[in-house]
């Protein structure tokens, strides 16, 4: 029995090492896509998008663990299912709960290690992504102003100079349109670039020129000799302060704040707990799923155990977002889902197990 166990066990990790990295890929392209237009614009490196990339890895990981754990055991008991080796194995007298429990050894090491990436390496990484990709801008996109090219890596924003060169240039013209309802027109004849000292922003020196904006019905133009613009370095995603924060952070805030934010912040912790605890569920419904994968129907169980993920996320969604609006409370918001997921798994396997 042990060495079946080992041999079943063998396979189903060799299978995870296979969909894991696959799984991370196509999660990471999404995230990449919407970085790429931003680091692209201001000319960052390949090794500058490589350690970003790293920077990546723990927020994926622990939303791909389970999916990867579940593959791995659809793949490996839906073999077994198909070659007969699950039918020998019963009929030899082994129960279906010993047959798993080669599964049930390598979930738990997923949920210890996804409680590992949720509560340490995740905040550290989304903090240490924000920084790299914050200290990137503010080497870079200063002297990333190409002449003769319209320049968006400010959002809401574009900025276009006749010539340049580095830092120094001339003929600026500026769109700022980050108040929506009062689009601003700036054009100088020279201006100078330097990045704030906190390197969250950067200050455009512009020399002798014209400011037009709008203010009602009426057309206001302002001239200007010396004129010192800010503009943000904003980020998207990465940017997210709530990501950054440790459970014990979580925990201490929310006991500071009232409404959305609190709200918001137990439902961060709830994630945390719920997201590497899926494979624990997933565990007991993974092996159940495999035995739809036999001659006649080799796709079921991969297209059932994608279709739980899917109708899972969807569910916390909806769940998180009538928390946020006050309809629910919580902690039936962040951990509902969850127990439903949990409760139909516990049930399946015990069906099952009692053939």
């Amino acid at each position: 029995m042990k060495t079946i166990h080992k041999s079943t066990f063998r396979e189903l990790v060799l299978a995870m090492l296979v969909s894991l990295p696959v799984l991370n890929f196509i999660m990471m392209t999404e995230k990449m896509m919407r970085l790429s237009r931003l680091l692209s614009s201001v000319g960052a490196s390949p090794g500058e998008l490589f350690t970003i990339i790293l920077y990546i890895q723990p927020e994926l990981l622990l939303l791909t663990l389970p999916m990867a754990f579940l593959l791995s055991v659809l793949y490996t008991y839906g073999r077994m299912n198909a070659d007969s080796e699950l039918i020998i194995l019963r009929a030899s007298g082994m129960s279906f709960r010993e047959a798993a429990k080669p599964a049930f050894i390598l979930g738990i090491v997923c949920v210890m290690l996804g409680l590992l990436v949720s509560f340490r390496l995740e905040p550290e990484g989304k903090r240490d992504l924000r920084l790299a990709i914050t200290n990137t801008l503010r080497l870079r996109a200063p002297s990333a102003i190409e002449p003769g090219t319209f320049n968006t890596f400010v959002k809401d924003t574009v900025i276009y100079a006749m010539h340049g060169e580095g830092r120094r240039l001339s003929g600026v013209f500026i769109y700022d349109e980050r108040k929506p309802d009062r689009p601003v027109v700036i054009y100088a004849k020279t201006g100078g670039i330097e990045p704030t000292p906190d390197g969250t922003s950067f200050i455009f020196n512009l020399k002798d020129g014209l400011i037009h904006f709008t203010k009602g019905s009426r057309l206001i133009e302002i001239f200007f000799r010396n004129y010192n613009l800010l503009l943000p370095l904003s980020l998207d995603e990465p940017g997210k302060r709530l990501g950054e924060l440790t459970p014990g952070e979580l925990l201490k805030e929310a006991g500071q704040m009232k409404g959305l934010d609190k709200t918001r912040r137990y439902l961060e912790l709830d994630s945390r707990l719920t997201y590497p605890l899926l494979s624990f569920a997933m565990m007991f419904l993974a092996p159940v799923l495999s035995l739809y994968s036999g001659r006649r129907a080799r796709l079921g169980g991969l297209a059932m155990g994608t279709f739980i993920f899917a109708f899972y996320y969807v569910m916390l969604t909806y769940s998180q977002k009538l928390s946020e609006a006050g309809k629910l409370p919580h902690i039936i918001g962040g951990w509902g889902p969850f127990l439903i997921v949990l409760a139909v798994s516990l049930r399946a396997f015990r069906k099952v197990n009692r053939r």
